[in-house]
């Protein structure tokens, strides 16, 4: 009897290791399709998100436990505890989600978590450097992917193609004219509109280069990254969105200010140089800068911003709920703006903040940003040479996308939600200082 209850119980362990390991494996896979999706399709970057959860759960209840404990884990548990609190405060005020969509518009700003935890996940034999060669390869995959888009981008500029639609998947080509050129048009790679499509390949763009710049790897694996984020870059640029090529210019400046003293001296100027050259080389960006502070560029945003001061001044302290602005702010526009067409968020991600959760989701969205900064300081200063370079991306990275925030409402659009998941998720994984 003993012998028979010996084998059960051994078969159920082997059952439980199995299950593990088929686990772990499956997340690393969804990690991939995620990866080389996130430059491309939406659908793909969801699903392998979903994927990669879905086997952090399994390998949880199959025992094995996949919480790693990251300087990641506050600013993400505060953004999306805050975007919670946001809908349930609406909700107790009279104003409730109007979909299950909605409730859960939230959901993508756990992606740096799954990233991270499913990185971290090893299987017998795994030594302590494995979940950072995991997240490299990733690195590479996402900067090989990135290539893609880039070389359509040089293509739509001139002739305006739309990938999508020549596949069939999309009925109607959508076109992104450069404003005040019709001659020319905005890349917009396989998405929707060119800033999503800009704030997407910013951060792939400033870690690559961090990594090739900087990073202890053979020097063809620093030459593809090195290709890899010049072309992201150059894609970037020819969106022609001045806070894109802004925040290009405040992440090379980043980079060469932490490169240490003496390089700072040389890579100070060089970067400098580099955003003036990229500005000067697109025409349609070239104007568009120049017109920046013209009072009838502006108007668009002068409309935005008083529907959401009229929101805010409404609902001060609960806002209207995470996601929820759309929606919601359709009556303002109806009062202050009818023929608007453009009824979204309100080009401000603090703002946006401000309108759908009150100062809570506000001040979280600050500390995100403010805790991040800290941390990667951190790795900068207490990492090895490959930590370092991470350390540096990131933060570069973190530096563009700020000056994006100021404009655009950066975290209410898919594309630089999972973009960011990726960017922090390998980022502190390949950051974090771990024996041997």
């Amino acid at each position: 009897m003993e012998a028979d209850v010996g084998v059960v119980e051994g078969g159920r362990q082997s059952g439980r290791a199995l299950v593990r390991e088929l686990s772990v494996r499956v997340g690393w896979v969804g990690l991939a399709v995620y990866a080389a999706s996130l430059p491309i399709s939406i659908a793909g970057m969801q699903i392998g998100l979903g994927v990669a959860l879905a086997a952090l759960v399994a390998l949880r209840l199959a025992g094995r436990r996949v919480w790693v404990r990251t300087p990641v884990n506050a600013p993400v548990a505060l953004v999306v505890g805050a975007a919670v609190a946001s809908i349930a405060l609406a909700w107790g005020v009279g104003l409730p989600p109007a979909s299950v969509n909605a409730a859960l518009f939230w959901r993508g700003l756990v992606a740096p978590l799954v990233v991270a935890f499913s990185l971290e996940a090893t299987l017998d034999g795994d030594d302590a450097a494995a979940p950072r060669r995991r997240a490299l390869a990733l690195v590479l995959l996402w900067s090989a992917a990135a290539i893609v888009p880039a070389l359509v981008a040089w293509a739509q500029v001139r002739t305006g193609f739309d990938p999508l639609h020549a596949l069939g998947l999309r009925d109607v080509p959508r076109r992104a004219p450069a404003p005040g050129d019709p001659t020319h048009f905005a890349a917009i790679g396989f998405f929707s509109w060119y800033p999503r499509f800009a704030h997407a390949m910013t951060p792939v763009a400033a870690l690559s280069l961090a990594l090739a710049l900087f990073a202890p790897l053979r020097l063809r694996t620093r030459v593809f990254l090195g290709a890899a984020g010049v072309a992201a870059a150059a894609a970037v640029v020819l969106t022609t969105s001045r806070s894109a090529w802004a925040g290009l210019a405040v992440g090379a400046l980043t980079l060469a200010l932490l490169a240490g003293r003496r390089l700072a001296r040389v890579a100070v100027p060089i970067a400098v140089a580099c955003s003036i050259v990229a500005a000067l080389a697109s025409p349609v960006l070239r104007n568009r800068l120049a017109s920046a502070f013209e009072a009838n560029v502006n108007q668009d945003r002068a409309t935005i911003w008083r529907v959401c001061g009229a929101v805010v001044r409404d609902h001060p302290l609960t806002g209207v709920g995470f996601g929820a602005l759309p929606d919601r702010s359709y009556a303002y526009y109806e009062r202050f703006a009818p023929a608007w067409k453009m009824r979204a968020w309100c080009h401000d991600t603090f703002f946006t903040a401000w309108a759908e959760g009150g100062p809570l989701l506000a001040f979280a969205f600050v500390a995100w940003w403010i805790l991040l900064a800290r941390a990667f300081l951190g790795f900068r200063r207490t990492g090895d040479a490959l930590g370092r370079a991470a350390s540096l991306g990131v933060l570069a990275a973190l530096a563009a996308l700020f000056v994006n925030a100021l404009v655009h409402d950066l975290f209410w659009a898919t594309e630089p939600v999972y973009a960011l998941g990726l960017l922090l998720g390998a980022g502190v994984v390949i950051a974090r200082p771990r024996p041997g």
